[in-house]
C-alpha cells in the first residue's frame, strides 16, 4: 500500500504512536514520506514546524533519520474555493498524479482536512489516482465535530463534498493504553519504544488510564483490515456547525465505526519486540 501520512504530530501523543506503526510495518506499507499540519489557534503559526519536527524526531527514533521527505503542509483555509498553498500540498499531488489508478495513494490525514482539501482544489484529477483516508471520530450522525474538524471547518466541508475515494476513520476514543502495560510492551524495545512510553510523562494526561491514542487506529486499520467494523453509507454535506446534513449527500463514503483494541494495539507491541531482536534500523 502506496502511502503519506499528513500529521499534526506535535499536538498529541497519538500521532507519534499512529507513526511509528507505519514505519515498523514496511511488509505493508510503502511511506512515500510525510506532510506536517497544523492544529489551529493551539499550535499558531509555529504549529506546522512544530510537526515538522515531531516527525523528523519519530523518525531518528526509529533508525531513520533523514530516509523520507517531511514537507510543511498549509495554514487553516482563508477563502472557501481557493487551495492554501504549501510544498505538503504539491507533494500530496506530485505523488498522486504519478501513482496508477489501479495502486492509487493513500493519504491517511490523522490532522486537520486542510491538506486533502487544498489538494483537491488545486488538482481535481488526482480523484482517480488518490484515497482520501481521514481521521475524523465525530459525534456521528449528528456532528462532525471533533477537534480535526473545528481546527478547519472549511476544509472538511470540501472533503465532504469532494468526489475523493473517501474513508472516514470515526471511532478510536477507547484505544488506551495503561501507563502499567506500556512500561511492559513497549519502553523495553529499543530507542523507538522508550521514546513511545517517557514521551507520556510530559504531559499528565498522557499517563492516565483513560487516555485514548486514537491516531494509532488509522493505522492499524489499514494494516489489518479485519480489526474493524466499517459501512458504506452516503456522505452527508456539512453545515458550518459541523452538523451533518444526510438529505444532501455527495456519493458514498467507507465509514469506520469500531475498531478492537487489543488487536490494533497488539500490532505495535507484536512489531516493537519484533524490530529489537533484527536490530535497531528497519528496512523501507
Amino acid at each position: 500500500m502506496r502511502v503519506i501520512i499528513d500529521s499534526d504530530a506535535a499536538t498529541e501523543i497519538d500521532d507519534l504512536y499512529a507513526i511509528a506503526l507505519a514505519l515498523l510495518s514496511p511488509e505493508r506499507f510503502e511511506i512515500g514520506g510525510f506532510v506536517a499540519a497544523h492544529y489551529g489557534d493551539s499550535g499558531g503559526p509555529d504549529g506546522i514546524s512544530k510537526s515538522v519536527t515531531a516527525i523528523e524526531t519519530i523518525m531518528d527514533k526509529a533508525g531513520l533519520a533523514g530516509k523520507l521527505p517531511v514537507k510543511p503542509g498549509s495554514h487553516p483555509f482563508r477563502y472557501s474555493r481557493v487551495a492554501e498553498e504549501s510544498e505538503g500540498v504539491d507533494f500530496i499531488i506530485e505523488r498522486a498524479m504519478a501513482s496508477d489508478p489501479k495502486n492509487p495513494l493513500w493519504v491517511v490525514s490523522l490532522g486537520p482536512a486542510t491538506n486533502l482539501a487544498s489538494a483537491w482544489l488545486k488538482q481535481p484529477a488526482i480523484k482517480d489516482r488518490m484515497v482520501a483516508f481521514w481521521h475524523g471520530r465525530t459525534r456521528w450522525p449528528k456532528q462532525a465535530w471533533n477537534y480535526n474538524a473545528y481546527n478547519d471547518v472549511k476544509a472538511v466541508r470540501i472533503l465532504f463534498a469532494s468526489d475523493l475515494p473517501f474513508v472516514l476513520f470515526d471511532t478510536g476514543t477507547h484505544l488506551v493504553c495503561p501507563m502499567e502495560e506500556s512500561a511492559q510492551k513497549i519502553a523495553p524495545f529499543g530507542p523507538l519504544g522508550r521514546y513511545l512510553h517517557e514521551y507520556r510523562y510530559r504531559r499528565e494526561w498522557f499517563q492516565s488510564p483513560g487516555k485514548g491514542f486514537f491516531d494509532l487506529g488509522d493505522i492499524a486499520a489499514l494494516l489489518d483490515p479485519a480489526c474493524v467494523k466499517s459501512e458504506i453509507v452516503p456522505a452527508p454535506s456539512i453545515e458550518w456547525d459541523m452538523t451533518y446534513l444526510h438529505d444532501k449527500p455527495h456519493g458514498q463514503l467507507l465509514r469506520i465505526h469500531d475498531i478492537d483494541r487489543d488487536r490494533a494495539f497488539g500490532l505495535l507491541f507484536e512489531r516493537l519486540a519484533s524490530s529489537e531482536s533484527r536490530g535497531s534500523e528497519f528496512r523501507l
